[in-house]
């Protein structure tokens, strides 16, 4: 195996790392969404944003990413799962009116 092929293999291990916990995190955000939309709740919370962007940058550079990076991988995360959470909240409503 030459370098390049070995460090191509450590990339494709840790991809399979980062989607087995986009996975487990999108079960968790989709929960939440459940729980938002059966109390009515926003689908967004800008101040639940600030802190978690706060620990994103805190956490990259803990880790030495660029925070800039990692803020816009997080702010891509957070829009999908924002996404969801107006789906199950129109859901929710629609079925309520129905």
């Amino acid at each position: 195996m030459t370098v390049l092929e070995g460090l191509r293999s450590a990339i494709d291990k840790t991809d399979q790392q980062i989607v087995a916990l986009l996975a487990q995190r999108f079960i968790f955000t989709e929960a939440v969404g459940e729980y938002k939309a059966a109390n009515q709740l926003h689908a967004q919370d800008p101040k639940r944003e600030e802190q978690q962007f706060k620990k994103i940058v805190e956490l990259s550079e803990q880790y030495g990413l660029r925070p800039e990076y990692a803020v816009d991988i997080y702010r891509k995360i957070m829009d999908i799962a924002i996404s969801r959470h107006e789906e199950l909240l129109t859901d929710n409503f629609t079925d309520q009116a129905v």
